[in-house]
């Protein structure tokens, strides 16, 4: 359910789109929380699982960037509306990185102990391990490629910290197997308990391409989603579906800058492309795209909407570019699409 939560800013956008124009679970261990504070900043590496699970993430889609360097295109002429769903979507993304990560680490140590793919499932309580300093550091290392500090609030490794250094039961029940499916050769399936595994990771021999889906639900409300990553040609991917009162669906990809598209760019940056679709008997129905780039010091998108609301179409075309620290530096709307524009 925790995965759920960050439609709700999403959400909040898109129904402002349209007046404009016309599981929360917790983290639990059975071990009695350490005060360790060791300055160690080795990571702990994956040998079992894949050792990433994402490209990095320019920290100006998270809006935690310093300031921009780069000359202002214009005075902001509104409110910005794909930048904010932007980094909405890369919040969640953030979550679900997060959560695999602490998930394949946990799971690897027991790999490296001896526990090899079988049939079995093992429930919560039943199996322990060592979180280390290095697990900590590996998870403050992941969400400051997601352009996070250590230490921030509700973040997976400030839940975590207490317990450097103990054992603990992880939250998790599991079941590790190997198959053959989709050039795929490795599973590990993860819940509450062994009669509700709700998550999956898959990833081939040589450790390069790691897939995960994973489902949860709410009241009358349905969400299911998948990630992908492949190691070899640094590139991400995310979606999520939410069906229920509304139906909402969003695919975001993300390819590392490398050649022509990485000059004069700063630290971390992708090149992106953003398919969402919304509907509800209230507002109507919305279709956006957009391919865009970032860097940590900033970056631009070109965003095409079009919607139905009260039995009138809608169509237009806009830019927006925003800074590092996520200020939006110009908004430029066009009535179809922004070829022309800036």
């Amino acid at each position: 359910m925790k995965k759920y939560t960050y439609f709700l800013p999403l959400i909040g956008i898109i129904s402002f789109v349209f007046l404009g124009c016309s599981k929360s679970s917790d983290s639990s261990t059975s071990s009695t929380p350490s005060s360790t504070t060791s300055t160690s900043t080795s990571t702990y590496t994956r040998s079992n699982t894949p050792a990433k699970s994402s490209v990095a993430v320019p920290s100006s889609l998270s809006a935690s960037g310093s300031a921009s360097s780069r000359t202002a295109y214009a005075a902001a002429s509104g409110t910005a509306m794909f930048y904010e769903m932007l980094k909405g979507v890369v919040a969640m993304m953030k979550g679900t990185i997060s959560s695999a990560d602490l998930n394949l680490m946990l799971i690897d140590t027991r790999i490296a102990d001896g526990y090899t793919a079988s049939s079995t499932c093992y429930e919560q309580g039943t199996y322990t391990i060592t979180f280390s300093q290095g697990m900590y550091n590996s998870l403050v290392a992941m969400e400051k490629e997601f352009g996070g500090t250590e230490g921030e609030s509700g973040s997976m490794s400030s839940s975590f910290k207490q317990y450097i250094g103990t054992s603990i039961s992880p939250p998790v029940a599991y079941k590790y197997e190997d198959i053959s499916a989709g050039g795929y050769n490795h599973q590990i399936s993860v819940g509450e308990s062994c009669s509700a595994l709700n998550e999956t990771f898959r990833w081939n021999t040589a450790k390069t391409k790691l897939s995960s889906q994973f489902g949860d639900s709410f009241g009358g409300e349905t969400f299911k989603g998948t990630f992908t990553y492949d190691d070899t040609n640094k590139i991400s991917t995310f979606q999520a579906e939410l069906s229920g009162s509304f139906a909402m669906k969003m695919y975001i990809s993300l390819k590392t800058c490398s050649g022509s598209s990485s000059t004069g760019m700063t630290g971390d940056c992708v090149v992106f492309e953003f398919k969402e679709s919304y509907s509800d008997a209230t507002n109507g129905t919305s279709l956006m795209s957009a391919v865009g780039k970032a860097d940590d010091s900033g970056g631009y998108a070109k965003a095409k909407m079009s919607f139905t609301s009260s039995g009138t179409n809608y169509e237009f075309g806009y830019k927006e570019f925003w800074q590092g620290n996520g200020t939006v530096d110009a908004i430029m709307s066009c009535s179809s699409n922004c070829d022309s524009a800036g």
